[in-house]
């Protein structure tokens, strides 16, 4: 066992703090520069890099955009896509790596910094979210027979799942806007991440000996940085351009988005647009998955047990939809949406903004209405994290101090 760093999370809690402390001031150190393209992704909006637009709404790759393979002379795996200019601005990385070890300006023998190959690249958030939404299904089957609770019809279905959400959807989102936001959500879903090693992301001893200490880590911190990368500070073989740098930006160009705004204006859908059309769909098969079939249910009839045999309704996508109106399931929507979000509105506000939300849709358009509503409630100003929340914190902490 490492005495200055961690190598696995299977240390007592007092180690693991002290170890990672250790190690975020060793790499603090590391860097070549204040402000270097050394990046703490942990920390404040850094953390939803890539997977929110500017007014933070969560975002997805656009189904009509070009993802380009690496060259296999630069990947580990065949098929590891990211964003067209993303890849082009790697792969004369890659090559630039490759001539400085020819001609000995690096150190050749180094495992991951002398020949750079991609171990992984992007990965759809639609797949991601299939597997995670189909888990969490499961998991509310499991609960509502541990309560033997019976599903009869689509309202009973509503009813027993808004009461679940609110005591899970903070913290295990329901719908795939809030996912792309969570925990649960690789970075790599953004299509401009790409990772140049496969080691275990928990062992801090291997960062800092495979790179950190790498005779070859100044050049790989300076190179990044000449091709418009930003290298994770917790994860240094994980790097991702910076669509805001000059440098990517002139690959960016050559694809006719040669501004951050382009890129992600042309690029990226807000999840909502993805994801609301099948919002009413998804809910269908949760409910087939755990709608009563020829439950026995046991009732007291005046001191009698009698017992009956519940069938529940049944639905198809085209008959949920004659019986219960848009406006339905859009105010659904916006209720499950704000369990999951961090916000200070009062019950009052929610209904407001939700009665405002429909109104929206019935007088102009369904896109319209969904895109007032998240642009609402994706404002970061009160997430922990966050770069507003931690001002206002220090600044009601220096208040507290102050005699």
């Amino acid at each position: 066992m490492s005495f200055r760093y961690a190598e696995s999370n299977d240390e007592s809690t007092i180690d693991l703090f002290l170890k990672r402390t250790i190690y975020r001031g060793s790499v603090l150190k590391a860097a070549l520069a204040p402000g270097s393209n050394l990046t703490d992704f942990n920390r404040g909006e850094k953390y939803f890099y890539g997977r929110v637009d500017r007014l933070y709404n969560p975002m997805t790759i656009s189904s009509g955009v070009s993802l380009k393979a690496l060259d296999s002379a630069f990947s580990k795996e065949s098929g590891l896509q990211v964003l067209i200019f993303v890849a082009e601005a790697f792969e004369a990385m890659a090559r630039q790596f490759d001539k400085c070890a020819l001609m000995g300006l690096i150190d050749p023998n180094d495992p991951f910094l002398s020949k750079l190959r991609a171990f992984k690249a992007y990965i759809d958030p639609r797949k991601l979210y299939q597997q995670h939404i189909q888990l969490h299904f499961t998991a509310i089957e499991a609960a509502l027979m541990e309560k033997n609770i019976v599903v009869e019809d689509f309202d009973d279905f509503v009813k027993e799942l808004q009461i679940l959400l609110e005591k899970s959807a903070h913290s295990i989102p329901f719908t795939q806007t809030a996912y792309m936001k969570s925990k649960y959500c690789s970075v790599l879903a953004n299509g401009l991440t790409i990772e140049i090693a496969d080691l275990d992301v928990t062992n801090d001893e291997e960062k800092i000996s495979q790179f950190i200490n790498s005779p070859n880590w100044a050049f790989y911190l300076n190179a990044c940085n000449s091709y418009g990368f930003m290298v994770d500070r917790a994860i240094p073989w994980r790097i991702v351009a910076d669509i805001a740098s000059s440098p990517m930006l002139k690959h960016a160009a050559n694809h006719g988005v040669g501004s951050t705004e382009l890129i992600l204006g042309r690029a990226y859908l807000r999840t909502h647009q993805v994801y609301y059309p099948k919002f009413k769909f998804w809910l269908l098969q949760l409910y087939n998955k755990v709608a009563s079939r020829g439950t026995v249910l046991i009732e007291d009839c005046q001191g009698r047990t009698k017992s009956k045999i519940v069938e529940s309704q049944k639905y198809t996508a085209k008959s949920l939809q004659k019986k219960y109106p848009e406006s339905y399931f859009l105010e659904l929507y916006c209720k499950i949406r704000f369990l999951e979000e961090e916000s200070k509105f009062n019950a009052f506000e929610k209904n407001d903004l939700i009665d405002d939300t429909i109104e929206l849709y019935l007088t102009k358009n369904l896109s319209d209405a969904l895109n007032k509503f998240e642009r609402i409630i994706n404002k970061p100003f009160d997430y922990r994290g966050s770069l507003s929340y931690t001002r206002t914190y220090q600044q009601a902490r220096r208040a507290a101090e102050e005699p």
